[in-house]
């Protein structure tokens, strides 16, 4: 009898789990060494400890046809095979990488760019259980308050959310998990993957939790759970590394937060560093078979061997986006805003603060950066205001826009001489010859009556309109003629910003 051989669409996890009983000391620091080959591709996959004696393999595989696979286990060896087909959900693109022709940007699998078009943050007491040992879990939020909040992701065509570890799913013996809160945490990068939501898994935090409670935090390394800015718990925390890489790296919708805000008070952002570059670093790459993109927040990511570089302060973020040749995004908004910072609740519900988020994405993306989040701290426990969905549709015009664009965004580069004159201030981000977007930006409430700016000469006839960020409305394109010469084109009146889309025509 022939059996029917398990059918995987391209990108997604193919999954199997064994049973074994009898197995000496902590399970959770058993793995299953799978080995997953086609052709000269191989990949190594650590099987994960879920819980009544059963591991369970995650895999991600990334072109189509039959993959082998043989696993390991304390004396014990099997095989098995399944094929990989077509792609069946159009919105996984694939795990995120280094672009390796424009090492300043992202890449998905397929090719095709990937920006980050970001939302709030999830917080590791959010996907917990709403009491463990007598202790009230004040922030677990229910599924249908999360899956209430992803549709609307999805509707405005967000892409990127941060989900939060920080110690939490980890038992206080420093090694064992809470099987049902890290389950839940996977049950939430599963509904994001439906929805073409890509996720940052953090692993380490400033606001880790406390070691004394279950759902509070404590800013002192030396009272959580492990201390990571020194050198005691190295396997502890080797184990929690590689079981997070486990669980997760399978996931076609993840890469790694390594770190969040790691050089508050009390602690030293140079003893993290230090501990990251010789060992958490060297652990992930270790473990993760696909290579996933590392990313560090604040200034601490100049000095780590990671990938990404996350942005908080969005009033001095030019000076980090030209800083060596690495992406970066701004994954939480600080400083930057009308009136307040904006990465609480009531900044993004507040009317007036729209232009302060607007003006961040549309300035990072002609900056040369890979993307923003909006307000990291939204509560989704209430119903999101007409100021929330405002924000969110800028970002979703941002992306609408890009989505246009003629040219692979990941080919454009930010231009400082494309305009000589124009009203307010203003960046390019562009690809030569081809095309040119520029972020024209006044004060808060300003205008500018209609005018002209001089933009530099242009070799060939080209075409151009204005975009209206607040609406998505074009202007009817204009026509300009090759000329050697720096020329004049009319703008507009508008309030606070506009875009100005040059394009040759082919």
């Amino acid at each position: 009898m022939r059996t029917k051989k398990v059918k995987v669409p391209l990108y997604e996890s193919f999954e199997s789990e064994l049973t074994f009983t009898g197995v000496k000391d902590n399970r959770f620091t058993k793995f299953v060494l799978f080995t997953f080959t086609k052709n000269k591709k191989v990949f190594n996959v650590d099987g994960f400890y879920d819980g009544n004696d059963t591991w369970r393999v995650r895999f991600m595989p990334d072109e189509t046809g039959i993959w082998n696979y043989e696993w390991k286990f304390e004396g014990k060896e099997g095989k098995g095979s399944f094929q990989c087909i077509d792609r069946k959900n159009l919105k996984n693109h694939g795990h995120v990488k280094r672009d390796p022709d424009h090492q300043r940007y992202l890449v998905y699998d397929d090719g095709s760019p990937h920006y980050w078009y970001g939302g709030k943050w999830i917080n590791g007491t959010n996907y917990g259980p709403e009491s463990k040992n007598g202790e009230i879990n004040k922030n677990h939020l229910k599924d249908h308050l999360f899956l209430n909040y992803l549709d609307t992701m999805e509707q405005y065509r967000h892409n990127g959310l941060l989900l939060k570890s920080a110690l939490y799913p980890l038992e206080n013996d420093k090694i064992s998990w809470d099987i049902a809160w890290i389950q839940r945490g996977q049950w939430l990068v599963r509904q994001m993957a439906d929805r073409g939501i890509y996720c940052q898994i953090n692993f380490f935090d400033t606001w880790s939790r406390d070691k004394e409670k279950w759902f509070s935090n404590n800013t002192d390394g030396t009272k959580q759970v492990i201390n990571v800015w020194d050198t005691s718990d190295e396997a502890a925390k080797e184990n929690y590394i590689r079981t997070l890489v486990a669980r997760y790296s399978g996931f076609y919708n993840v890469y790694w937060e390594l770190g969040n805000e790691m050089e508050h008070s009390p602690n030293k952002g140079t003893a993290f560093v230090s501990l990251a570059n010789e060992k958490y670093i060297p652990w992930i790459r270790n473990y993760d078979p696909y290579d996933l993109p590392i990313c560090l927040s604040e200034e601490l990511w100049r000095k780590a061997n990671v990938d990404i570089g996350l942005i908080h302060q969005t009033n001095r973020f030019p000076d980090f986006i030209t800083d060596g040749n690495r992406p970066n995004m701004i994954n939480e908004l600080v400083r930057g805003g009308i009136k307040t910072v904006l990465a609480g609740d009531a900044a993004i519900r507040d009317p007036e603060e729209r232009f302060s988020y607007r003006r961040t994405f549309w300035r990072y993306f002609t900056y040369g950066g890979c993307g923003s989040t909006e307000a990291t701290w939204l509560s989704i426990t209430e119903p999101l205001n007409e100021a929330v969905l405002n924000v969110m549709g800028d970002q979703m015009r941002l992306r609408d826009f890009t989505d246009i664009l003629p040219v692979d965004i990941n080919q454009m580069d930010t231009d400082t001489s494309f305009i000589e004159t124009g009203p307010g201030s203003f960046r390019t981000r562009g690809k030569k010859g081809e095309c040119y977007v520029t972020y024209f930006l006044l004060e808060p409430n300003a205008s500018a009556e209609e005018g002209k700016i001089q933009i530099r000469s242009l070799e060939g006839d080209y075409e151009y309109k204005w975009y209206d960020p607040k609406t998505g409305v074009f202007t009817r394109p204009e026509r300009i003629e090759s000329q050697s010469i720096p020329l004049s084109i009319r703008h507009p009146g508008f309030t606070e910003d506009i875009v100005l889309l040059v394009t040759k025509v082919k």
